[in-house]
């Protein structure tokens, strides 16, 4: 070939039987680019350009060498003109380096087996958090591989994230051609001539180059070589995934086992004891932060680890602990956040403000939609600046669509939250709160939109987002939002300046409580915003819901002195309404207690009040009731007779899943006045509305009533299949009070078929329920199975 590139050019492409055109089609070039290149007008081609020549005309490695050396400029240093020197620019000591021998067997595999070996360049990204140990890991990995490399470990730190500006690419290529001995005087200033200079200095040589804490894929592209035989192992706080690497490692935070063997040979002490445990998990399990607290407890030989866990443990100067010489976990942090703020690009601005708002919520962990209403913004926006924040590792993805804040990274942006003016911090929070209490309501009009409780006076609008079509799908979103919700009502009831629209949250979750069954996280929500400033009307509604809640934990006795509260506060403001809600409730809970003759009398005065109102959902309660209590007491006919009205005032108001309830009611009054079939056929078709509905323990009831009757009719094996049925749902809603019921009835029924120690077993743990809730039954089941026992003996 003769010495210029255009004359090698031209040569190769009709030794290749193509024309200008036709290589300018393979290459994806303009015709008139290759004419300009043919004639020597451009005689330095851009190296993206030999890169594309190369796979048009297939080149040789010797062919593609000549190129290369012929499109470089003359001030670019050339392989033969400067002697190599073997690099060797790692650390010296690494002993520190703890864990992470997964991670480090997978680097070392990418790094020395198959194609790197082979003869492709084989690359391999390490990411991570600030502070988790990408840079340790590599360090460890190259030394590990270095035999491999017998040409040198080359290792520049590009200052993605730090102080100062970011390394640029001639900077970078500027140490690394220096490491391999090229003189200062011979260093390109140019960026292109800089990476023909790298590229060439590199062809052929078994390099592998340590690409450390890079901003981005940008920030690497022309550093990585394209000789044969070479590896480049790059970290980064950013995500890279869009780099053709052979691995993308994803650094977490370390293991426990792992955290304490840092924290212990960080600190060069055996004294931790049961402390160790403590200050890993305050550390977040980080192996910056662990090394911090191994300096500090390194610094004060006579001082107790517990005396670290104690001071870690306040939050508020948990990171000023964490920070010594030149490791401080903070800092560390910052430079992530300082990267965005002063981006020139307003996506970078809105993601930097995204993560200081975040830090104002007590919230577990953040979706878009939510991450929407702080901005006031659309879901879609939001998700694009989560997933930013995810890919720098100052947001943790493990379920697509929910992101969280590791526990460090959170005390941070709790600082920069708190730095904002007072007002715009109101603001957030305002934001946020609206966004769940909206939702909570609209889960609450899906399950019952005639619920007495749509009196509140603060209640919201449906929301633009979540959207709900049915009360299923609601339900399921608030499961997973619970805990959040459980951490904005303990945050903003603190703050004692949303005290009506907090309470309102609550108000609002009743549907989800009393269908879910999470009576325990419920009533200490209840009672965390009972003590606020808010609406008579809403304290009187929080007390009966907290009745219901303690019913339902069988605190009978609380519960009643909690209706008694709610009764007194609805009549001080003259609410009928809310006054014959809490009278037939405290019928109900008399009724569970067993005193049926001190219910019907509250049940008669429930029933007057509604007649009075001409509320056709409420008379349907009255007249619910006193179904179960003329019941118990033995008067079948007015029992019949008062679910029927209770039936037809529910239909009415178009209440299906009241009327399938107390149809239930009826046919057990109807069983037991003789009328079984009747009963059957009604239980028969309420059970299939209410299974429809979702109204899991209403099903619960059903089933037991339908066991009770084929009791009733002898017909063991049906009754068992039906209990059985009931324990099942009972457990699944972790509803002890009906699991204890049914239990009962199971072992009356698994005695008559002569299985008495299954039936000892379910009636000793009914027993011990009732013992301490409901002494009156556990006199009655103790006294079953005194005669389960005696049967057995004889």
């Amino acid at each position: 070939m003769e010495e210029s590139f255009a004359a090698a050019l031209r040569q190769t492409r009709r030794s290749r039987g193509l024309s200008q055109e036709a290589l300018a089609e393979r290459a994806d070039l303009s015709t008139k680019a290759i004419g300009l290149l043919e004639r020597g007008v451009r005689r330095h081609p851009h190296l993206t350009t030999i890169d594309k020549l190369e796979t048009a005309l297939h080149l040789s490695p010797a062919e593609l060498a000549v190129f290369r050396r012929l499109a470089a400029r003359k001030s670019a240093p050339a392989g033969p003109d400067t002697s190599w020197v073997v690099a060797d620019q790692l650390p010296t000591t690494r002993a520190s380096f703890t864990g992470r021998a997964r991670h480090l067997e997978q680097l070392k595999r990418a790094l020395t087996t198959g194609e790197a070996q082979a003869g492709a360049t084989v690359i391999v990204t390490v990411r991570g958090m600030a502070g988790v140990g990408k840079t340790a890991l590599a360090v460890e990995a190259a030394e590990a591989c270095r035999a491999t490399y017998p040409d040198g470990v080359l290792s520049v730190n590009l200052r993605g994230f730090g102080s100062g500006t970011p390394l640029s690419p001639v900077q970078a290529i500027g140490q690394l051609l220096r490491a391999t001995g090229v003189p200062a005087e011979l260093l390109p200033t140019d960026q292109t001539d800089a990476i023909t200079a790298l590229r060439t200095r590199l062809a052929n040589r078994r390099v592998l180059l340590l690409l450390d804490n890079a901003r981005d894929v940008s920030h690497v592209t022309d550093l990585i070589p394209s000789t044969r035989g070479a590896a480049v192992l790059i970290t980064s706080r950013n995500t890279l995934t869009t780099l053709p690497a052979r691995q993308h490692i994803q650094l977490e935070p370390m293991p426990v086992s792992d955290s304490v063997k840092l924290l212990t040979s960080s600190s060069g002490t055996d004294r931790l004891g049961d402390s160790a445990d403590q200050i890993a998990a305050l550390c977040g399990h980080l192996p910056l932060a662990l090394s911090v607290a191994g300096a500090w407890l390194l610094q004060h030989p006579d001082t107790p680890a517990a005396e670290l866990v104690r001071r870690l443990a306040d939050e508020t100067h948990r990171l000023d602990l964490l920070g010594v010489d030149d490791r401080d976990v903070r800092a560390s942090l910052s430079l992530s956040v300082d990267h965005l703020t002063n981006s020139p690009r307003p996506h970078d601005h809105e993601a930097a403000r995204v993560f200081t708002l975040l830090g104002l919520t007590a919230a577990g962990d953040f979706t878009a939609e939510s991450v929407a209403a702080l901005l006031q913004t659309a879901p879609a926006r939001a998700g694009d600046l989560l997933e930013h924040l995810t890919d720098l590792h100052l947001l943790e993805s493990s379920t697509p669509g929910r992101y969280h804040l590791h526990d460090l990274v959170r005390t941070f942006a709790h600082e920069l939250g708190r730095e904002l003016p007072e007002a715009e911090r109101a603001a957030t929070v305002d934001r946020l709160l609206s966004f769940y209490l909206s939702a909570a309501w609209r889960s609450g009009d899906l399950a019952d939109p005639q619920a007495a409780r749509n009196a509140w006076p603060g209640r919201p609008p449906t929301p633009k987002f979540p959207v709900f079509k049915t009360s299923e799908q609601a339900l399921g979103w608030l499961d997973t939002e619970l805990a959040n919700y459980l951490a904005i009502i303990d945050q903003t009831a603190a703050l004692g300046t949303h005290d009506e629209a907090v309470a309102g949250v609550v108000v609002g979750l009743y549907s989800y409580f009393t269908k879910r069954g999470n009576l325990v996280d419920w009533l200490p929500a209840i009672d965390r915003v009972l003590d606020g400033r808010i609406d008579r009307w809403t304290y009187a509604q929080l007390q009966a819901d907290a009745a219901i809640a303690l019913a339902e934990l069988a605190r009978y006795d609380e519960s009643a002195i909690r209706f008694g509260l709610a009764r007194d506060a609805f009549e001080t403001i003259g609410n009928l309404r809310g006054v014959s809600l809490t009278t037939t409730n405290n019928a109900r809970l008399l009724v569970r207690m067993g005193r049926y003759a001190e219910a019907l009398p509250l049940a008669e005065q429930a029933l007057a009040i509604n007649q009075q109102l001409g509320n056709t959902r409420a008379l349907g309660a009255s007249y619910g009731t006193l179904t179960e209590i003329h019941t118990e007491l033995g008067d079948w006919a007015a029992a019949e007779a008062a679910a029927t009205a209770a039936v037809e005032q529910y239909t009415a108001a178009g209440s299906s899943g009241y009327a399938a309830n107390i149809r239930i009611e009826g046919a057990w009054a109807r069983a037991r006045s003789g009328h079984s079939d009747v009963a059957i056929a009604d239980l028969t078709q309420s059970l299939s509305e209410l299974e429809k509905l979702g109204l899991h323990k209403s099903v619960c009831d059903g089933r037991w009533v339908l066991g009770m009757t084929y009791l009733l009719r002898k017909e063991l094996e049906q009754g068992i299949e039906q209990a059985e049925l009931a324990l099942e749902i009972a457990l699944d809603v972790q509803d002890i009070r009906r699991e204890a019921q049914v239990r009962v009835l199971l072992g009356e029924l698994l005695n008559e078929i002569g299985d008495r120690d299954e039936a000892v077993a379910n009636l000793e743990f009914a027993i011990a329920f009732y013992r301490q809730h409901h002494p009156g039954k556990a006199t009655d089941a103790e006294a079953l199975l005194t005669k389960v026992r005696n049967e057995t003996s004889a």
